[in-house]
């Protein structure tokens, strides 16, 4: 990715963590899903690859989230994790088409399963009512990362990408569900720019890998 995006990318995600440290305004959840938005002008710019459509529509929708979650609206919170979950669907059945189970090692398997098995002991007693949707987005994630860690490509960013967003959302349900964290809004925001920024990055070094940019 050009630098200069790079650039602006990263000040319009600092610019918005730095007003989640003060007072919030009105036109926030704008600002929040701007770097998002960047990248989808930017993918649809520059990548070629096969059912394109399907990664903007999830960075799309997880623009989309971005805005539920801050909009201060009844079941922004829902709306907000319904948004995300099908950003997931989108990002793992466009990644799908390059999917190579051999390229998931036996370590990373066990580790992510025991990962799902912590978070489930922590969260389901926590969530209350809303059991159902979340074990449902621990299913859509995980099939998000198997269809990243398993992608045909040399590049590292589309997996690192998907795990930065695994850690983006433990910490986010961490912080709503288990204990508040400290500069909570940092450590989740932090974490989910990097992670989109990761995955345009990867899709489009995909697109390089098969000459088809």
């Amino acid at each position: 990715m050009h630098r200069i995006i790079t650039i602006i990318y990263g000040l319009l995600a600092l610019s918005y963590i730095a007003t989640t440290l003060t007072t919030a305004y009105s036109w926030s959840f704008v600002h929040k899903a701007l770097p998002i938005i960047l990248l989808a002008l930017v993918v649809w710019q520059r990548c070629c690859l096969p059912k394109k459509w399907l990664l903007l529509a999830g960075i799309l929708s997880s623009a989309g989230g971005d805005m539920l979650l801050a909009l201060p609206i009844q079941n922004s919170f829902i709306l907000g994790l319904a948004a995300f979950a099908l950003a997931h669907i989108l990002y793992a059945l466009f990644l799908l088409q390059w999917l190579n189970l051999k390229r998931i090692t036996a370590l990373f398997t066990c580790l992510f399963v025991v990962y799902l098995i912590g978070m489930m002991f922590l969260l389901i007693p926590a969530v209350g009512n809303l059991q159902v949707p979340v074990k449902g987005y621990f299913v859509v994630i995980s099939a998000m990362v198997i269809t990243a860690m398993g992608a045909q490509t040399q590049s590292i960013s589309i997996r690192f990408g998907a795990l930065l967003f695994v850690a983006s959302d433990s910490l986010l349900a961490i912080n709503a569900f288990i204990t508040p964290l400290p500069i909570q809004s940092v450590l989740v925001m932090g974490t989910y720019y990097a992670a989109q920024y990761f995955i345009a990055l990867g899709c489009i070094q995909l697109a390089k890998e098969h000459e088809i940019t």
